[in-house]
């Protein structure tokens, strides 16, 4: 009963897997069911538009795919994977106002114009400083924003990190950052939003999800228990990926089940 609920497809600047071929994998892997996560990152200024999302496209193509590829033994879900960034809360409030999507992710890829996949970001800053900037600005974000569901990839920034500068000097000390991380993850708990495990983490050679299992049980120590599962695939040999490895680890921690969303609506999934 396992479904990978973070994915991109073609409709996603940087992936260009076919939504089909996604849903073969997990067919192929067993999942109970899928939703599509297109990228919407407006203002990209790196690249600009490769997230500007085709809503029209996007809503005219993918309920015609459910309807020819869902069972009652396999669920399609439609969503949306949105850029954070403060000044778009209101933009980003229409948007989800006016499609009807399943499904809400969402994550900070740009810190104060600039994201940290790019190398650039660090140049004249440490990887600590780099987090610290990073953290303080989704805790903004989700403070600026509430209209969705899961927050994605709570410690992006530190796949990065890890890639461009190695550990240890990259690593992600939690108690240098614990005041903030309470206070985002305080912040999930209290306004009823879930908390993504990111298994994406693991394409990047990284041991741990994103976020790490550390961030994982203080915030099931602080009393979060509503978490979504999603691999972060860019192409069909990444659906669900490190799935096998995460479960177990999340079932010590305390977990005992997952969310996914339809129809914006939580549906709790039991390990």
């Amino acid at each position: 009963m396992l479904y990978d609920t973070h994915m991109h497809t073609s409709f996603s600047g940087d992936s260009d897997a076919s939504p089909l071929d996604m849903i073969n994998s997990a067919k192929e892997k067993r999942l109970a069911g899928i939703c599509f996560t297109d990228h919407l990152d407006i203002d990209y200024r790196e690249e600009p538009h490769l997230f500007d999302l085709d809503f029209d496209e996007y809503f005219k193509k993918m309920p015609q795919i459910k309807k020819e590829n869902e069972s009652p033994d396999f669920w399609i879900g439609t969503g949306i994977e949105m850029g954070l960034q403060p000044y778009l809360a209101e933009t980003h409030h229409a948007i989800t106002r006016k499609y009807p999507f399943d499904f809400v992710i969402g994550s900070v890829h740009v810190i104060s114009g600039y994201d940290p996949y790019y190398k650039s970001f660090y140049d004249d800053k440490s990887p600590q400083e780099a987090y610290r900037m990073y953290f303080d600005q989704v805790y903004e974000n989700i403070c600026a924003f509430d209209d969705y569901d899961t927050l994605g990839h709570l410690d992006y920034v530190v796949r990065y990190g890890l890639k461009y500068f190695g550990s240890p000097e990259a690593d992600c000390r939690f108690d240098d950052f614990k005041n903030t991380f309470e206070k985002i993850l305080k912040h999930l708990i209290e306004h009823g939003k879930s908390l993504e495990v990111n298994t994406g983490a693991f394409r990047y050679g990284m041991s741990e999800p994103n976020p790490s299992y550390e961030i994982l049980k203080f915030y099931y120590n602080l009393g979060g228990r509503n978490i979504t599962l999603g691999a972060d695939a860019h192409e069909p040999k990444d659906v669900a990926i490190g799935y096998e490895k995460v479960i177990p680890e999340l079932k010590k921690i305390g977990f005992s089940w997952f969310n996914v969303y339809k129809n914006r609506h939580p549906e709790k999934i039991s390990f």
